[in-house]
């Protein structure tokens, strides 16, 4: 395969913009800012709301004010 041929700069150029669009997901990602000991501590306050979130939702689902359809 030549080098120079037109076929190995277009599958560059797609690489490149491949890698490019890569770059820009990794740094939109949400948290990535962070330190690893802050990611865990949001993590365990994330998981400790949706303990509490779960917990009030039992609670409602147990005084029957709703009628829920079984599927």
């Amino acid at each position: 395969m030549d080098k120079d041929s037109p076929d190995v700069h277009q599958e560059l150029n797609k690489l490149k913009t491949k890698i490019q669009e890569a770059r820009e997901q990794i740094v939109a990602m949400p948290g990535i800012g962070m330190s690893p000991e802050q990611q865990k501590q949001q993590f365990e306050n994330l998981k400790e709301q949706v303990r509490t979130k779960n917990e009030l939702l039992q609670k409602y689902k147990s005084l029957c004010m709703f009628d829920i359809p079984k599927s």
